[in-house]
Parts: structure tokens; C-alpha cells; sequence
């Protein structure tokens, strides 16, 4: 099996931190660069790196032609996209399209037709979602009078989005776009995050802060609890990573399985299960910490991250379990990825 993958790769000196403060996280000064690989290691690019600046998020179009992903080059966060092999660079998010007081633009997701995007602006104090075209023209947002909500996204037609915020202590809502109907998915479920619809857009897959994987109808009705102590919340890239950032489950392409980091044992590690938490299958047996799975788009196979050492590295096994291979070797982080169509 050959194919490709996009990476979010971090670089650092000393130790990494990250810690909450009033308005948002400071974290430790580094630099990211958006990476493709070949799943055997080859033909390794970079293409995009600014030094002294983040790039995180990459995220390929369903049709693999487009590659988006966020940065702060400019000083704000902003979501770009480019070629995969780096070329027609542009800043989808440029300017001040929905006012000067929105600083920041970050947490962007396509919806599975690769139409359409949301993702949130922040002006230092609370955060707004966006819904706008995958070129980043004619952004409006998403029911503002809800308040502070971020950590969404849409289902595969674009006509739904979900998300969370603290303005309503992280309870998940779902909104129609069309008429901009509000339901409230989890109302006795607070803290409830990284919400992502199934493929046919029945069902909300998600975790709460007590660590488990849940879902709940799309439509709404009653929550299901899917995991049983699987106790991981967050990705963290040290011990002092205190705010750590969310690492969502991971749905097939086909949506009939879940993929997910869990700590059974007392390490991270990568499992895998039915839509409605049966048939549960642990697939890696580390010792270091694992997390970001992804399905590859044929369902096959999970890329994810493990620790060798200091940083987290890209390996990838078959969904059906098996010995897991190393693909990368950086003196640096892989932290995010992405398989490319």
C-alpha cells in the first residue's frame, strides 16, 4: 500500500508548555511547517514552512487537488490553501470581512463535499463560527446570538452544522442553515466536544470530558455512551502541555466504525470499534503515548502519531490490526495529519 499523507510538523526549544490564560493559551514560541509523505516514507516535501510562525490543521479536499490548513504568517491565524505541492498560496481569510475586530480565524472543517467550510473567529475575548464557500468567499456567521461557539462542523452536504462553546457550558447544538433552526443535542451533557457527523448524516459522534466517546442522532434523541473508561481527553506534547489540545474519534469513510485513543492500561492507545460501540479492538500495544488517529480514504488503514522519545512520530497499521510501521523520523512533531483522496 502506497499513498499519500499531509503533516503538521512542529519544532521547539526546551521543553514545550502550553498553559491557559484570560483570553485564550499561551503555549511555547514554535515553528510549524505543512509536510506530504508517501505512507513508505519517499518522496518526503515541504510545502509550506515560514520560520518563526505555526501551521497546523492540514486538510485535503475530497477530490485531493486542495490542501488547506491555518497559520499565523501574518501575525493573526488565518486559513490558507494550496496545491499539495505547495503552489497557488493564498489566504482564504484575508482582510476584514466580517469586521476589523475579528483577529483570529482557526478551527476550520470542510463539509464532506468539500463545498463548503466553518471555522471560528476570536477578537481576543470570544469566539464566533463561520460559515463560508471552500475559497473562503462570502463568509457569514452562524447563529450569533447563541454566543461564544467554536469546535464545528458539517455534515456532508453542507446544510447542517454542529457545534459547541462554552457559552452554554460545551453542550452541542445542531443548526439547520437553512432556516437557521437551533437543536439542542446534549442539554443534559455539558462539556461535550469536537462534534463530527457520520457520513450519511445521521448520527453526532463526540467526547466528553469524563474521556468517553458518545453519540447521539442527528436529528436529536437520546445521548449514547460508546466507550467504557477510556479516560483520554487531550494530545499533549509534554508533561507541561497543561491545555493540551482535543483529539477527536475518528469515523471510517463509510461510517460503520470509530476510531479512538484510549488509556487502558495507562497509556494512549489506538482502538477501534462499531458505530454503536460494539465488537471494541485494541490495535496498538505501546508503551509511549498515541493519538490523531485517521482512516485512510479506503478504510483500510489508520495513520496516527506515537511517541519515540521526545516527539511524535507518523505510523501507520491496518484497521484490522497488526504490527504498526514508523513512516517518519523528524527531530521534531508530527501533530496533525491528513490522508490525501
Amino acid at each position: 500500500m502506497t499513498a499519500r499523507l499531509a503533516l503538521a510538523v512542529w519544532e521547539w526549544q526546551g521543553d514545550y508548555y502550553s498553559r491557559d490564560i484570560p483570553g485564550g493559551v499561551e503555549v511555547a514560541p514554535h515553528t510549524g511547517s505543512i509536510y506530504t509523505v508517501n505512507t513508505d516514507g519517499s518522496e518526503r516535501r515541504r510545502v509550506f514552512s515560514q520560520p518563526g510562525r505555526d501551521a497546523n490543521l492540514p486538510t485535503f479536499s475530497p477530490d485531493g487537488q486542495w490542501l488547506t490548513f491555518q497559520s499565523n504568517l501574518t501575525g493573526p491565524h488565518q486559513i490558507y490553501r494550496c496545491r499539495p505541492d505547495g503552489s497557488e498560496l493564498i489566504n482564504l481569510t484575508a482582510g476584514d470581512p466580517l469586521g476589523a475586530e475579528w483577529r483570529d480565524a482557526y478551527g476550520f472543517a470542510l463539509s464532506g463535499d468539500g463545498r463548503k467550510m466553518v471555522y471560528t473567529i476570536h477578537n481576543g475575548e470570544l469566539g464566533r463560527a463561520v460559515l463560508a464557500n471552500a475559497d473562503g468567499s462570502a463568509p457569514r456567521l452562524v447563529a450569533p446570538r447563541l454566543g461564544y461557539t467554536y469546535m464545528a462542523a458539517l455534515d456532508t452536504g453542507g446544510e447542517r452544522v454542529v457545534f459547541s462553546g462554552p457559552a452554554d457550558g460545551y453542550r452541542l447544538k445542531r443548526l439547520t442553515l437553512a432556516d437557521e433552526r437551533v437543536t439542542d443535542l446534549t442539554p443534559d451533557h455539558p462539556n461535550s466536544y469536537v462534534p463530527r457527523f457520520t457520513p450519511n448524516g445521521e448520527w453526532i459522534v463526540f467526547f466528553r470530558r469524563d474521556g468517553e466517546v458518545y453519540r447521539v442522532p442527528a436529528e436529536g434523541g437520546p445521548v449514547e455512551r460508546l466507550t467504557e473508561g477510556r479516560g483520554y481527553v487531550r494530545f499533549r506534547l509534554s508533561d507541561q502541555d497543561a491545555h493540551g489540545s482535543s483529539d477527536e474519534p475518528a469515523i471510517a469513510p463509510d461510517g460503520t466504525r470509530i476510531a479512538h485513543i484510549g488509556v487502558y492500561g495507562g497509556v494512549p492507545n489506538v482502538y477501534a470499534m462499531n458505530l454503536d460501540g460494539s465488537e471494541p479492538r485494541q490495535l496498538t500495544f505501546r508503551e509511549q503515548p498515541c493519538g490523531r488517529v485517521r482512516w485512510s480514504p479506503d478504510g483500510a488503514w489508520l495513520a496516527f502519531v506515537a511517541f519515540v522519545g521526545r516527539y511524535p512520530h507518523l505510523f501507520v497499521v491496518s484497521a484490522d490490526g497488526g504490527q504498526p510501521y514508523q513512516v517518519t523520523d523528524f527531530d521534531a512533531a508530527v501533530y496533525m495529519l491528513a490522508w490525501q483522496p
